[in-house]
């Protein structure tokens, strides 16, 4: 071969490997990326489906799994527990009706699953410090920072295709036809009742609701998919980001200490005083949610709600405070002096006193009223907080604690208790044995039907309602419409389903 030639050859080469940037699995997964986009969209965001839903999920983390690992990403112990827990929480489509549940662990899986592409491409063998800044970086900075990645890659596939050009002229030959077409046709409609019947069927097809709804679906799909891409193709190909170093945050935060300690003392004092004063006025008021006695003027209703909302509001205020004084004082971190963490921990511990007293009241009301969703998760709110008090008080005394690792883990515990006891299943078991056993004197029947079908299913089971009750709750909507089908491919609808399937409504 003469030398010219071989060396064009060789230019030739060099310029179709520059010009190429993506490798061959980057390429694939530029289109299935957009399906599986696709199908978070429909079977998530617009249509949570039980099984569908699910399945879903587990092919996301699946496919982010293999995608990580092609381009050498070595799963550490924690990203490996990380990965179980997102599989976890993706079986709870499948294993409840509750759609508020549901909500809450669909936007849970985004979260943990952006943090865990992120913490895995770096191997993290831990839930770092700085979680804050690092979540910054994995649901937005990171994926956004290559949002047209995936458009890149799919255009370098069509690009280097030998089709690439007839596609072009095919196009380009369609839209020169598409005047004389539509004139042509309009003439047809006018001309034969048969042609214009055949096109008003094909009209209406095209421009059925549902086919609207699946090319809605498609277009929130487009920036759904180029997101998951570029999440995933970033923190692979992290040369040209800014990755989250640690003396940086802490340079950071470090320089918010700018107010002196005494003036955050003189202004705390009041609230404690306040609070001080507070406990001690209304100590019979207190007392009387332990003692189990109802204060005069009160009824059991009005004396739980403002329970609740005082929890709400110091809870949140004391947090304020204790973020604001520990973050904004001069002489805080390491140095911490005692009269920071003795304000500090006499906020925590006021804070845990009235959700002690919050929760004594809830449990009287509940005794007296029976459970319904709002305050089942409200005392599933007043643990969580309590716990998250409690991690408080023991940070201020022991400083090179992990607290966002001991935050994350508790949040995720909490969570899994949440989800996978089945609010409404358990609310409805409560509520028909407390009345079973008199405690309760009314049984409100109509609150289980309105709830989803792991309530409907247990009383359903324990005679609490009959067939034709249950079928008009739940069972007529699910199943007679083949629209909502879907969204009742779940474990407690399909066991309703079975028992009420050959009910006779006559």
């Amino acid at each position: 071969m003469p030398e010219s030639l071989e060396t064009t050859l060789n230019e030739n080469t060099a310029a179709e490997m520059q010009r190429t940037k993506f490798t061959k699995i980057e390429k694939i997964y530029a289109f299935f990326i957009a399906l599986l986009a696709f199908l978070y969209v429909e079977f998530e965001v617009f249509n949570p489906a039980g099984f569908f839903t699910t399945a879903v999920n587990i092919i996301i983390i699946t496919a982010s799994i293999i995608f990580l690992k092609k381009h050498e990403c070595k799963l550490t112990a924690h990203n490996k527990i990380t990965a179980a827990v997102l599989y976890l929480f993706s079986c709870v489509f499948s294993l409840t009706d509750n759609g508020f549940i549901k909500f809450l662990v669909g936007v849970f899986l985004f979260l943990a699953g952006a943090y865990f592409v992120y913490s895995a491409s770096e191997e993290k063998k831990n839930i770092e410090q700085y979680l804050p800044f690092a979540m910054i970086k994995a649901v937005f900075e990171f994926p956004f920072s290559h949002f047209g990645a995936e458009a890149n890659a799919a255009k370098e596939v069509i690009g280097n295709s030998r089709s690439a050009g007839n596609i072009k002229y095919i196009v380009c030959g369609l839209l020169l036809s598409l005047p004389v077409t539509v004139l042509v046709a309009i003439l047809l409609i006018s001309a034969d009742k048969g042609m214009a019947n055949f096109f008003t069927n094909i009209t209406s097809n095209i421009l059925s609701s549902d086919s609207i709804r699946v090319f809605c679906h498609f277009l929130v799909s487009i920036p759904c998919g180029l997101y998951l891409y570029g999440m995933l193709y970033a923190n692979c190909k992290r040369d040209s980001l800014n990755v989250l170093d640690k003396n940086l945050c802490e340079y950071t935060l470090n320089g918010a200490n700018v107010i002196p300690n005494i003036i955050l003392y003189t202004a705390v004092t009041p609230l404690l005083i306040l609070y001080i004063m507070f406990f001690i006025s209304q100590g019979s008021y207190f007392l009387s949610a332990f003692s189990g006695n109802l204060p005069d003027g009160y009824s059991y209703s009005e004396y739980a709600r403002r329970g609740f909302f005082e929890l709400c509001g110091v809870t949140v205020i004391n947090l304020f405070v204790i973020c604001f004084i520990s973050l904004l004082a001069q002489k805080s971190g390491k140095s911490k002096p005692a009269a920071l963490k003795f304000y500090s921990t006499s906020l925590a511990v006021s804070t845990l006193i009235l959700i002690a007293v919050a929760v004594s009241k809830m449990v009287m009301y509940i005794s007296e009223f029976g459970l319904t969703r709002l305050r089942f998760y409200t005392m599933w709110f007043m643990a969580l907080c309590a716990l998250i008090f409690v991690l408080i008080i023991i940070k201020q005394f022991k400083f090179e604690m992990n607290f966002a690792a001991w935050t994350s883990g508790i949040f995720t515990v909490m969570f899994a208790v949440l989800c996978f006891c089945s609010p409404d299943y358990i609310i409805a078991k409560y509520n028909v044995e407390m009345y079973n056993s008199g405690n309760i004197n009314e049984l409100d029947c109509s609150q289980i039907c309105s709830m989803s079908n792991d309530a409907v299913l247990y009383a359903l089971e324990e005679g609490v309602i009959d067939e034709t009750s249950a079928y008009d709750a739940n069972y007529k909507t699910a199943f007679g419409n083949n629209k909502n089908f879907l969204n009742y491919m779940n474990v407690p609808s399909i066991i309703l389903y079975e028992k009420l399937k050959t009910f006779d409504l006559s």
